[in-house]
């Protein structure tokens, strides 16, 4: 009579064993800090890396326009982005910072241009550049009188141009960073202002 008792009870004891290293077993699975997913990706681009790499997007996409005058700074109208003037694209590079992008930081900065004589001509052009450049180009909306699309990176970095008849913008932003530069970019900036003094 005890042994009959006792091979449940042993049945039921492995069962629970197993039910508990099964969920254990799925809570401890490793994650990668690199996903395939996209939208999910890293890089360990440092805080000046990332901003080059901006001004050399900015500075491609403008050239691609075919307007090369009046890009200004969005959140200073004085500031304007041209290669005749490397004091202003210093200040423009220099004042961006990290926002968060969930394990890293990265950079999103805009230029705007109202001066230029065909936007809608100038945002075809730079639509065919990046579709050649190898970005992943799609609508975010798809008026003709009034273009606004984006493109793409398999690093996650992200290209936007907006356009109408009274001007057009132009946003890049940088792949998500896990560089302690700009992870912790206010100790790295902190660095940065002893050594020039």
């Amino acid at each position: 009579m005890t042994m009959s008792w006792t091979r449940p009870k042993q049945t039921m004891i492995v069962a629970i064993g197993l039910a508990a290293v099964m969920m254990l077993s799925s809570c401890m699975q490793e994650v990668p800090i690199v996903s395939s997913e996209p939208g999910n990706q890293t890089t360990n681009m440092t805080l000046d890396e990332q901003r080059e790499w901006v001004g050399e997007q900015f500075d491609a996409a403008i050239a691609a326009s075919g307007v090369a005058e009046g890009w200004y700074d969005i959140y200073n109208n004085d500031v304007l982005w041209a290669r005749d003037r490397p004091e202003d694209r210093a200040r423009t590079l220099n004042s961006l910072f990290p926002r968060d992008c969930g394990s890293g930081g990265r950079l999103d900065e805009s230029l705007k241009n109202l001066s230029a004589d065909d936007p809608l001509a100038a945002a075809a052009a730079v639509r065919s550049f990046w579709e050649s450049e190898g970005w992943a180009v799609s609508d975010i909306r798809s008026y003709e009188s009034d273009p606004y699309f984006r493109a793409d990176g398999e690093d996650g970095a992200q290209l936007a141009f907006q356009a109408s008849k009274e001007g057009m913008s132009l946003e890049v932003a940088t792949a998500c960073s896990v560089n302690n530069t700009v992870t912790n970019w206010q100790l790295h900036s902190e660095m940065e202002n002893e050594s020039e003094e």
